[in-house]
């Protein structure tokens, strides 16, 4: 009894204590400046995390209070680099709203260039890495900034190379940025030389000009072996690699086999997981068409386990890996295996028919889709013999066949309302200037009934208008509090204004205007039209497609996406 009594007193004791020493580190923090918060936070990143936050926030706070919008962003730059990739991108668009209306140094124009990186080579997500570079591009030439504008012209030099299949206009971009490169004002532009030739000579590959894509393999490894910084001389591996790809499309097989594993355990060094799938992929096909299909499979195989990790869907050129390892275990009979990859092969393809329009077609082109399907039909029924079950599936069928065709009639007659309600609304748009639902039109009320202080309901009103105009209301992530915190108000103050003076609540006030802005941008700006819905739903506001197009829909009766197909059908036909 007495030892655990000893034990409680000696926690409590080491509890407070942990308390106190917690409490005083957070009070030191106010009076550091920017540079010994920076100190603080680097200290701690591996050691202690807490700390390390602590630090930035109050360098954030800090920033706020002084209304440095420099430093601010600062803040929210070394909040990104240790953030997860939601919390990341939360941190960029906060920037971007900061410097959108008024542009700083080389802000927005650097985030939008750091999303867009982000969206290719974390997500492969095509739209909005075009979306995102098409903004920085606007914003770099404003800003007048050549460096960047020539890292965003790369950038979109390999969207149009590896992703658009606009080969000629990528070695159009790539020659520019080389005799821009090429100059070497700075330290960074070597590598930046050095990285434009790979992609250069990657490009004539795909174009079968390969003694073009072999002049720049040997110009950039000659480049890169007499270098003496370490990663300068490291970007040799890079092109020892292109070039056995380069020998592959030959059908040099045995020169690609050699080129490629003296590349191969650099990039898993460096930890290359694209170029790592991309030597794995080659050797793996290397090996299939010389007739060791026993070893090519090993590296398809490992092509896959690697594919598997991406937070993103392969490069289109690594689907193969799946069509490769299908057939291979349907010779051998494992029926098993066969469904396995062939369910993986046509996952792939259906996420590139429903998100990557760019390469949509090609997809069509280059696969068979209902033989696909059709053959793993087929084997679903070898796999699956029991007579009840294939029964069971045709009553199914016969079911969703019914059921298909009453969804049919139903989209029919949904389409010709939604038509109707298009007309009316494009209608109202020309013949009148639809009224601003949100605008004050009502006086002043007393204390006594609104019960806030009639100088505070002007106070907030004023900063209403301000917000409405300065369409702060695209914020990402707002909501009353947030708002209420930003113009320096109390939650109910603002909301029984609100109430009181819009008729509405604060949700229904800010869809109102996002709505309302949505609908005037989407009408005139057709790059914007060509996005997907959560890019969309993005720029006006919203988290998600679905809590965009549920607004939209609930404001004007109809589905985003078909306000911007029939705005798509008018364009055509004026």
């Amino acid at each position: 009894m007495q030892k655990s009594f000893i034990y409680i007193f000696l926690l409590h004791v080491l509890l407070i204590h942990t308390t106190i020493k917690a409490q005083s580190f957070t009070d030191s923090l106010q009076h550091k400046n920017y540079q010994e918060l920076l100190k603080i936070h680097t200290k701690n990143k591996q050691a202690d995390s807490t700390k390390a936050k602590k630090a930035l926030t109050y360098y954030i706070k800090k920033a706020k209070i002084n209304r440095d919008t420099i430093e601010i962003i600062n803040g929210y730059l070394y909040k990104s680099y240790v953030s997860n990739d939601n919390s990341k991108l939360q941190y960029y668009d906060s920037i971007i709203a900061l410097t959108k209306e008024n542009p700083i140094i080389n802000y927005p124009s650097y985030i939008y260039f750091a999303k867009a990186g982000h969206y290719l080579y974390q997500k492969r997500d095509i739209q909005k890495t075009l979306y995102n570079l098409t903004k920085a591009r606007k914003y770099t030439l404003t800003n007048d900034n050549t460096d960047l504008l020539y890292r965003v012209d790369y950038l979109i030099g390999i969207v149009k190379s590896e992703h658009l299949n606009e080969k000629e206009k990528a070695i159009s971009i790539f020659k520019k940025c080389i005799d821009f490169y090429g100059k070497e004002i700075k330290y960074e532009h070597k590598s930046y030389y050095l990285s434009t030739l790979h992609a250069l000579a990657e490009t004539y590959i795909a174009l079968e000009k390969n003694d073009s894509s072999t002049f720049y393999n040997n110009l950039g490894y000659n480049k890169s072996s007499n270098s003496n910084d370490v990663n300068h001389n490291q970007m040799k591996t890079y092109f020892t690699l292109c070039e056995g790809i380069n020998q592959y499309a030959q059908k040099n097989y045995y020169a690609t086999i050699d080129s490629i594993s003296k590349a191969l355990p650099k990039m898993i060094e460096f930890e290359d997981k694209s170029n790592t799938i991309d030597s794995y992929f080659y050797l793996g096909r290397s090996y299939f068409d010389i007739n060791d299909k026993e070893k090519a499979v090993s590296y398809f195989k490992k092509t896959d386990s690697i594919l598997e990790t991406l937070n993103s869907i392969p490069q289109y050129k690594h689907v193969k890996t799946y069509e490769y390892l299908k057939d291979y275990y349907k010779d051998k009979n494992d029926i098993q295996n066969q469904n396995k990859y062939l369910n993986k092969l046509n996952s792939v393809l259906s996420n590139y028919l429903d998100d990557q329009i760019f390469i949509s077609k090609k997809v069509k082109e280059d696969y068979d889709i209902p033989l696909l399907l059709e053959e793993q039909e087929i084997v679903i029924k070898k796999l699956n013999k029991n007579t009840n079950t294939y029964k069971s599936s045709i009553l199914i069928l016969g079911v969703s066949i019914l059921i298909l065709g009453s969804l049919l009639y139903y989209q029919y007659r949904k389409k010709q309302v939604y038509r109707s309600r298009f007309e009316k609304l494009m209608k109202e748009q020309k013949t009148k200037s639809k009224p601003d639902s949100t605008k004050t039109n009502k006086q002043l009320d007393t204390e006594k009934i609104l019960k806030v202080p009639e100088k505070h309901v002007t106070y907030i009103l004023n900063k209403l208008d301000k917000f409405e105009k300065e369409h702060r209301y695209l914020t990402l992530g707002l909501s009353s509090q947030s708002l209420a915190d930003e113009i320096e108000t109390n939650v109910k103050y603002l909301s029984r204004v609100i109430n009181h003076y819009k008729n509405k609540t604060f949700t229904n006030y800010l869809n109102e205007l996002r709505i309302n802005y949505a609908l005037k941008e989407l009408k005139e700006n057709i790059m914007l039209r060509k996005f997907t819905i959560k890019a969309i739903a993005n720029e006006f506001g919203y988290n998600s497609a679905e809590t965009f197009s549920n607004a939209f829909y609930k404001q004007v009766q109809i589905k985003p996406s078909y306000y911007i197909k029939q705005l798509g059908k008018v364009a055509e036909n004026t």
